[in-house]
């Protein structure tokens, strides 16, 4: 078994020294008496997905038999909000591929604001066509979900607008993710 010892000096942050001491002792002390209660299958996995009532060994289990409800993927997460008075491409590129996903919805969701008087637009595009979009009037950071997408019926390259109602308007976004409902 191995041992982690951390190098604690190089830690400045008493918060994190003690974070990390926490972690390595659960690591170097690791038995059953950490984990008092088992973790049932069911509360993890889909019905049926796994024998038996505890957690499969061989860690062998497909991420669609997980019990999930949602599905975040990122698309667009910058450092610093990214701003704009008229229009910017944040990238968020996505490779949409239909057949990799069984049935499901789709939802665009992202995290935004304006300055007063304006409105922040974000749009999910497929090449030119808009796959969905989601807007606010709100001053103050909003996370905003989109009505159910229609996604491309093929493979498509997917990705993010910011839009501003008007160069009088700063639009920012700070985050800008898909969200798969199975």
């Amino acid at each position: 078994m191995a041992y982690a010892d951390t190098p604690l000096f190089l830690l400045k942050s008493p918060e994190m020294i003690q974070i990390i001491q926490q972690l390595q002792f659960a690591v170097n002390f690791l038995d059953e008496t950490n984990f008092p209660n088992k973790v049932n299958a069911d509360a993890v996995l889909k019905a049926n997905s796994a024998t038996g009532s505890n957690l499969l060994i061989n860690y062998s289990t497909p991420l669609k038999k997980l019990a999930w409800q949602e599905w975040p993927i990122p698309l667009v997460i910058p450092v610093q909000p990214a701003t704009t008075t008229s229009s910017l491409d944040c990238g968020g590129f996505f490779l949409y591929d239909p057949a990799k996903f069984p049935g499901g919805t789709w939802y665009l969701e992202a995290a935004m604001q304006v300055t007063s008087g304006g409105t922040a637009t974000i749009d999910l595009k497929a090449g030119v066509t808009v796959v969905g979009s989601v807007s606010t009037t709100n001053t103050t950071w909003t996370v905003l979900r989109s009505a159910a997408l229609t996604m491309p019926q093929s493979q498509t390259a997917l990705t993010v607008t910011l839009k501003s109602s008007s160069s009088s308007y700063t639009a920012s976004l700070w985050a800008a993710r898909l969200i798969y409902v199975s």
